[in-house]
C-alpha cells in the first residue's frame, strides 16, 4: 500500500495550549486532525495531522510558532509518505477499530468503542462494637 500524504506531529506541554496550537495549525493549511496523545495527565500532548506534504509542513510551522510564543514547545516533525507500518502505530490503519488508551479515553480521534459501565466495588461489612482482645 502506497501512502501518498504526510504526517505532521507537534508535541507541547499543557492540554489548553495544544488546543490553541491545533486551531492555528488547522487555520494555516488544508490538513486533517487525526490523532492526539496525552500523557502525564494532559501535561504533555502530541497532536497529529495529515495532508499534502506542503500543507502539513505549513501547519507544523504554524504550530511550532504558536507553541514557542507560549513557551510550551517540546518537539515537532513532518514525515512525508510514511511507511505503511507507521499507520498501525498511530492507529490510522482503517482495518481495525481504534483502541481506547488506558491512560486517556481521548487519545485517538474518532468513535470510541463502547464499554460497559463498571459497578462500584462492594465494601466489606464493618464490625460493630469493641475489637476483640487477642489471647497472648
Amino acid at each position: 500500500m502506497q501512502v501518498n500524504y504526510a504526517i505532521g506531529l507537534v508535541e507541547v506541554s499543557a492540554l489548553g495550549h495544544a488546543i490553541i496550537m491545533l486551531d492555528q495549525m488547522l487555520k494555516a493549511a488544508e490538513v486533517k486532525f487525526v490523532a492526539t496523545e496525552r500523557k502525564l495527565g494532559g501535561r504533555l500532548v502530541t497532536v497529529v495531522v495529515t495532508g499534502e506534504v506542503s500543507a502539513v509542513k505549513a501547519a507544523v510551522d504554524a504550530g511550532i510558532e504558536s507553541a514557542k510564543s507560549n513557551g510550551v514547545f517540546k518537539a515537532a516533525n513532518v514525515i512525508p509518505r510514511p511507511h505503511e507500518e507507521i499507520l498501525k502505530f498511530l492507529h490510522l490503519d482503517e482495518e481495525k477499530e481504534k483502541p481506547v488508551n488506558s491512560e486517556s479515553a481521548a487519545t485517538h480521534v474518532g468513535k470510541v468503542p463502547s464499554q460497559k459501565a463498571k459497578e462500584p466495588a462492594k465494601q466489606p461489612a464493618r464490625r460493630r462494637g469493641r475489637p476483640k482482645k487477642s489471647a497472648n
